[in-house]
């Protein structure tokens, strides 16, 4: 009975590894090569010499276009499905507008008086604008305005 209550358990430190070790490089292992170039004819077929292409018994498209035919899609087509017209395509007819008549030229009286309202106009702003920096150049002199 005399022995520790729970017994240590002793830990192995050997590596555990499961693949197979690397050979060195050397005579026993060789690096490895490309198969000799001069077997090569770049004239000769590579393919194998009992190769004979034999097209399908059937065409894949005209079963195709005949399901198709047979089944159509219940969905509208996502993009449009007949060939362009060859040639130069001619812009459709369109009728030209009717020409509208002129309008009335104004009489010399409503020229005149609209060149009198424009004239009075400017005359107002050059007044206002010649008041507007006769004051300004009298601030900067220095001068009050006389009230």
């Amino acid at each position: 009975m005399g022995g520790p209550s729970h017994a240590v358990p002793e830990i192995d430190t050997t590596l555990a590894t499961f693949a197979t070790p690397q050979l060195p490089m050397g005579y026993e292992n060789p690096i490895p090569t490309y198969p000799d170039p001069t077997g090569y004819n770049p004239y000769e077929p590579q393919a194998p010499t009992g190769y004979h292409y034999q097209p399908p018994a059937y065409d894949p498209y005209v079963e195709a276009a005949n399901f198709n035919a047979l089944y159509p899609s219940p969905f509208p087509p996502a993009y449009p499905t007949g060939y362009p017209v060859q040639g130069y395509q001619y812009p459709s007819y369109q009728q030209q507008p009717q020409p509208q008549p002129p309008p009335q030229q104004p009489s010399t009286q409503e020229i005149l008086q609209r060149l009198e309202e424009v004239e009075q106009r400017a005359e107002e702003r050059e007044r206002k604008t010649h008041k507007f920096l006769k004051g300004l150049a009298n601030f900067i002199k220095g001068k009050k305005k006389d009230r």
